[in-house]
């Protein structure tokens, strides 16, 4: 097996992801098919879970021969990624071996030094959970450097997240023993707001699980969050679309081929 990234942005979004994935589970058992990569997993708490789905497409070269389940610390990965400079590549390499080899080098043209990792995986037999398609009542797109500032700011008042939409305006509530904070926001502070006619949704969450999809916000400058009642929220960052600060091509909210997503059920009791 061996798997190369020498695309820039898709160097950065795939580093993003595995550095991040430490804040939310210890390991991950990354699948490898012949046609794609695909990561499920779910916090220590099973409230929330992640997945992560690329096709083979999306990377500089994918030599995949069959389906390897390699099992990963994520503490180690983010300590390897964190090694990894501004100008270099990430190949991956297995061979059936208890070890993944990672070798972050420099790309064509450009110098810095070649680093070898070995990688000692770990023995995991998870489940992997089917996620049924959902129409949401609520879909919103907006920019995830803004997300991200406006959930900070709202945990510093409370661990809980109120969520209340209607046709007007969405607002975000960080309530507990700190105070609380109301952000109310409207269509035009954001890049795309769609609700089913005449519904009010009305939903709490824990705040530290939000806190911790909003720290994936270099992914893609646009993330979309879907809600309804009685069901998990839904957060995608795409990967199809460029994360270059330049690109306006925000317009709409398409489903994406390859992503990183984070479901969070809803806290049950009083809003």
């Amino acid at each position: 097996m061996k798997i190369v990234l020498t695309d820039k942005q898709k160097v950065q979004q795939f580093a993003c992801i595995l550095r991040h994935l430490k804040n939310i589970s210890s390991n991950i058992e990354m699948i490898v098919y012949p046609t794609n990569i695909y990561v499920q997993g779910m916090d220590g708490s099973h409230v929330s879970l992640f997945e992560i789905y690329l096709k083979e497409s999306w990377f500089s070269e994918y030599e995949v021969d069959k389906k390897y389940s390699l099992g990963i610390n994520c503490d180690l990965v983010f300590k390897i990624l964190n090694c990894l400079d501004e100008n270099q590549n990430i190949k991956l390499e297995y061979s059936d071996e208890d070890h993944l080899y990672i070798t972050l080098y420099p790309r064509d043209g450009e110098q810095s030094i070649t680093k070898e990792f070995q990688l000692p995986l770990v023995l995991m037999d998870n489940d992997i959970l089917t996620i049924p398609d959902t129409d949401y009542s609520v879909d919103l797109k907006m920019v995830s450097s803004e997300f991200s500032e406006l959930v900070d700011q709202l945990s510093i008042f409370g661990q809980e997240l109120l969520i209340k939409c209607t046709d007007e305006k969405i607002q975000m509530t960080g309530q507990g023993e700190m105070g609380k904070m109301t952000a109310l926001i409207k269509e035009e502070d954001i890049l795309i707001y769609a609700i089913e006619e005449n519904t009010t949704i009305e939903l709490l969450f824990g705040m530290n699980f939000v806190k911790n999809f909003a720290t994936f916000s270099k992914v893609n400058k646009a993330i979309n969050i879907h809600w309804s009642e009685d069901v998990p929220m839904k957060v995608e960052y795409s990967l199809d679309e460029a994360i270059d600060d330049d690109d306006d091509d925000v317009s709409d909210i398409s489903r994406a081929t390859n992503y990183v997503r984070f479901y969070l059920a809803p806290k049950i009791g009083d809003s």
